[in-house]
């Protein structure tokens, strides 16, 4: 099935870096834990776009380059192997929980070897017999443990339809463990791009954020129409100062955000992490 977006545009590469090496981070610390996407999606892409595997193969040597190993046969692999992937390479382990509103791929999850939300969680964001998401993090992000990382990747309709109510959930969610989220943002300067600014800001002060602006002509769909935006909020990242392992993790991000940015064209620093409320001006 021929997705209307391309796996591995400029947004996913930004989102599944700081994956990679976020949990190659927890895994070299000696912590395996939990990965919970909830919008499982599809596990992989086979014969990706070939700008997507050139400008993976750019990449330097990292947790994202490590972990689309098959890259050469142009396989991209989604979220769930990207992660699983990421701490084998660092020696470590992490247990994979997923679902997807579509009973399709949810069985290509379930055939990829990816555990199911529900054998963890019974019943987790079910209504009327089908999952939501979003039901499902409100559900879990009280208690989750604190090597859980969850991933928020919905399509498009985040900022339009559920900021006010998500990013206090994040907020409570970062307080126990930690979590990604990955939103497309139209138009930054709008009413809604301002909105979520503000919700960052009051609930996720010290939260690193990352924005890909849009890609126009490149041939890759999926990432000429919206910026990119990537948060990664955790405890550990959220403490005033942070320790010398989170500005290792900090540093290390930075590595990769900056070889992005080189393999995209894009000024160096453009993609660099930066603490909440701060927003570096897209353009």
């Amino acid at each position: 099935m021929r997705l209307p977006y391309d796996m591995g545009n400029a947004g996913d590469l930004l989102k599944h870096g700081v994956l990679a090496e976020f949990v190659r981070w927890r895994c070299e610390s000696g912590r395996a834990g939990r990965f919970i996407d909830l919008f499982g999606g599809e596990p992989q892409e086979n014969a990706c776009d070939c700008e997507v595997a050139r400008r993976v193969r750019a990449l330097p040597d990292g947790a994202l380059r490590a972990a689309q190993k098959d890259i050469d046969s142009r396989v991209y692999y989604g979220s769930g192997f990207v992660a699983r992937h990421a701490a084998e390479d660092a020696d470590g382990s992490i247990r994979v929980l997923t679902d997807d509103r579509d009973s399709e791929r949810r069985e290509r999850l379930q055939k990829a070897g990816f555990s199911m939300l529900d054998e963890e969680f019974p019943r987790c964001g079910v209504r009327s017999g089908e999952y939501d998401a979003w039901d499902a993090f409100a559900e879990i992000a009280s208690v989750l443990d604190d090597d859980d990382l969850v991933l928020l990747d919905p399509y498009s309709e985040f900022l339009r339809d559920r900021a006010p109510s998500v990013v206090p959930q994040m907020a409570e969610a970062a307080a126990r463990g930690a979590v990604l989220l990955f939103a497309l943002n139209l138009d930054p300067g709008n009413r809604k791009g301002r909105q979520f600014d503000a919700l960052l800001a009051q609930h996720l002060p010290g939260a690193w954020r990352m924005t890909c602006p849009p890609l126009r002509e490149t041939g890759v769909c999926g990432e000429s129409r919206f910026h990119a935006d990537v948060v990664l909020a955790a405890r550990p990242l959220l403490q005033e100062g942070g320790s010398p392992d989170v500005q290792r993790l900090r540093k290390t991000l930075t590595g990769f955000t900056r070889g992005l940015a080189s393999v995209l064209g894009l000024p160096a620093g453009r993609l660099d992490p930066g603490d909440v409320p701060s927003r570096r001006l897209c353009t």
